[in-house]
């Protein structure tokens, strides 16, 4: 594949530069391969565990054994990278993961549950969670979560129904809520999350690791927080359903049970400063800013020259961070020289506010569809949005490609993008323009990613080294 681009100034980006971005999005992924942190975060010690990341320092007794439970879509990477530590200590297990996230491992069991609405598998998946620690009293427990254990492991408190959770899992996800927003309303209808599973650990030697889905970092919010301390409340949760316009639209039951919270007539989940709230130490091991790191990382290593990494992550409206990037674009094209375009790197999490008729597609699409529209008739990038866990939505793509190019091939093949946007319904539209992006799982989620490669309108070239076979693994 040649490595010189034409001089004059096109409509759509060669493939060359999707190849490139692709090969950033994989490096990113790699670099938040929940094997490999995990290996690289724990070590044995004689017969103790070893956890170590971000200043953090935990240990685990050993000599009783070890059972590992927990879930996420790269929760059976992590407990894979636990077998490789030690795995002639581990005496029990079970970890719960999507379909298409599964791994065979030798000492710990994987079973799939639903996503992003839980199901009966999900409660199934606490079920035995919960009897696999029980029947291991003496043994150390290391928990492991990453984004979708909310869903994948889930069990409504008492008084509430699985129906009552679907219902409320779905609203939760079409009302434009943030992520913190929406755990803290699943933590108040959870038997599981907001600490709860921490209280089962009272008295054990307990630890957990995780890989961060959520831009903060919170451990109160990824994965609902299940080992640590709930800073939220019941009125907390209300009041998050009621200024969304929901107290009427979720069901009755979830309304009675957050309400009867707020009045105190509910036991509030676990408080920092509790028993339960020392129970289980939680150690973040990866997250988003990892996966930024690993593509500049590559960028650096196949010779990119002008690399921008966005320091902090993107939250908020999907059409408010589509304008912001795009601005952090334009910004770049104005002082950007060389002949070797720009890599620019961002990640996050945006939010979409779908109505009653929306059609399909998910947030990276959408949000690559509407920097093209904020970009229109602008030449000189290329850019790839797309889910760390390889799905956006409840579509087949992880998200999509978009260029300066976007906005008049699909007027020309397929309508307005803008009309689709508005009618979130960008799947079919980037569809037919081959713009989506279907990399399948990677077994890991740390929220998603943005790529961008920025460049003059001529003269310009790609490192030689990024078009070689060996940088595109």
């Amino acid at each position: 594949m040649p490595g010189k681009v034409s001089r004059r100034v096109r409509t759509r980006a060669p493939r060359s530069v999707r190849a490139v971005l692709a090969a950033a999005y994989r490096a990113a992924i790699v670099a938040v391969d929940p094997l490999a942190v995990a290996r690289a975060a724990l070590s044995r010690d004689g017969d103790r565990l070893v956890i170590r990341s971000r200043g953090a320092r935990v240990v685990l007794p050993l000599h009783h054994g070890l059972v590992v439970v927990g879930a996420g879509k790269g929760a059976a990477g992590f407990a894979a990278g636990v077998e490789a530590i030690v795995r002639d200590c581990i005496v029990d297990g079970v970890v719960a993961v999507p379909p298409g996230h599964e791994r065979p491992l030798a000492r710990v069991a994987v079973v799939t549950a639903s996503h992003p609405v839980p199901d009966r598998r999900s409660h199934a998946a606490v079920r035995r969670v919960l009897a696999v620690i029980a029947r291991h009293r003496d043994s150390a427990v290391l928990v492991v979560l990453t984004g979708g254990a909310s869903s994948l492991f889930a069990m409504p408190a008492p008084g509430l129904t699985l129906a009552d959770e679907r219902r409320i899992g779905a609203w939760l996800l079409a009302s434009g809520i943030d992520i913190a927003g929406m755990n803290a309303v699943r933590k108040h209808c959870s038997a599981i999350g907001g600490g709860r599973l921490a209280a089962q650990l009272v008295g054990r030697a307990a630890a957990a690791i995780v890989l961060s889905d959520v831009p903060s970092d919170d451990l109160a919010v990824i994965g609902s927080g299940p080992t640590v301390a709930d800073p939220t409340t019941y009125r907390d949760a209300l009041a998050i359903v009621r200024t969304a316009g929901g107290a009427h639209a979720i069901p009755r039951r979830v309304r009675n049970h957050l309400e009867r919270g707020a009045r105190g007539d509910l036991v509030e989940t676990p408080k920092p400063g509790s028993a339960a709230a020392r129970a289980c130490p939680t150690v973040i091991v990866a997250g988003n800013a990892t996966a930024r790191a690993g593509a500049a990382a590559w960028a650096r290593r196949v010779g990119f020259r002008s690399i921008v990494v966005r320091p902090r992550p993107f939250t908020g409206d999907t059409a408010m961070v589509a304008r912001e990037l795009a601005g952090a674009i334009r910004r770049l094209r104005r002082i950007h020289g060389g002949r070797s375009p720009a890599l620019f790197v961002a990640g996050g999490e945006s939010t979409v506010r779908l109505h009653a008729d929306a059609g399909s597609g998910g947030r990276s699409q959408e949000l690559a569809a509407a920097v093209a529209v904020a970009l229109t008739d602008v030449d000189g990038w290329a850019l790839l949005a797309a889910g760390s866990d390889g799905i956006d939505g409840p579509t087949d793509a992880a998200g999509a490609f978009a260029d300066g190019g976007s906005v008049a091939r699909a007027r020309r093949r397929a309508g307005s993008l803008a009309d689709a946007i508005a009618r979130h319904d960008v799947h079919p539209t980037l569809a037919a323009l081959g713009d989506l992006f279907r990399p399948g799982p990677t077994g890991t989620n740390v929220a998603d990613l943005v790529v961008a490669l920025v460049w003059k309108d001529c003269g310009w070239r790609l490192p030689r080294r990024v078009l070689q076979p060996t940088s595109r693994r």
